[in-house]
């Protein structure tokens, strides 16, 4: 096989657009053939395996864009906001004269939660950068079990997002992106996991 086996935690997409998170790689007791693990990124978000070499296989047919796609899956790698991006688009939370330099380690249950607090800054001030709430926070919605947690994530990230964040969230989540600022794409966003929401909620009863 001449391409990178995948790794547990990365992203790929299906041919058909849909988008997946690889869990682990596997071996099948009988054959001993490799198999990977990898779960949807939408609802009801089941577990799937499939052989590695056909996992990794070509796809010879066409994507939902109407393009062919060379292989069955490719990765799809998140883009971390750049500092030339966020510098007008992002509001800064740190006071003039403050020390930004403080480091400390804030886990990702603990990043969910001041997220889902809605005052993201209140706990995260000077402990973490803003760049990091932003690509670590994304993470985290995207793990994230139900649509109502997204959503509450997806609050807390307002003030760090920007339009390269705001497509990586669209493609997870099969959302086609209006043109527009960065205000109306995320209400945009918001918008649609409401629906959601209101879907697994209904679906849940």
């Amino acid at each position: 096989m001449d391409r990178k086996k995948p790794v547990s935690g990365e992203f790929y997409q299906h041919f058909t657009g849909k988008l997946y998170q690889i869990k682990m790689l596997a071996k099948n007791s009988d054959t001993q053939r490799e198999t990977v693990v990898y779960q949807a990124l939408y609802a009801p978000y089941d577990y799937w395996t499939q052989d590695l070499e056909e996992f990794m296989g070509p796809a010879d047919r066409e994507d939902n864009s109407g393009e062919t796609q060379k292989y069955r899956f490719r990765q799809v790698i998140f883009q971390k906001p750049q500092p030339s991006d966020t510098a007008e688009e992002k509001t800064q939370l740190e006071p003039q004269g403050a020390d930004t330099g403080a480091v400390h380690n804030i886990s990702d249950e603990e990043l969910t939660k001041a997220l889902k607090s809605g005052q993201p800054d209140r706990y995260l001030e000077h402990k973490i950068t803003e760049e990091e709430i932003a690509s670590r926070g994304m993470m985290q919605l995207l793990d994230a079990e139900s649509f109502r947690e997204k959503r509450q994530i997806f609050m807390g990230l307002k003030q760090y997002v920007n339009k390269h964040m705001l497509n990586n969230i669209a493609v997870a989540l099969d959302i086609v992106l209006e043109e527009g600022d960065v205000d109306a794409q995320y209400d945009s966003i918001m918008q649609c996991m409401a629906a959601f929401e209101r879907f697994e909620g209904g679906r849940l009863r």
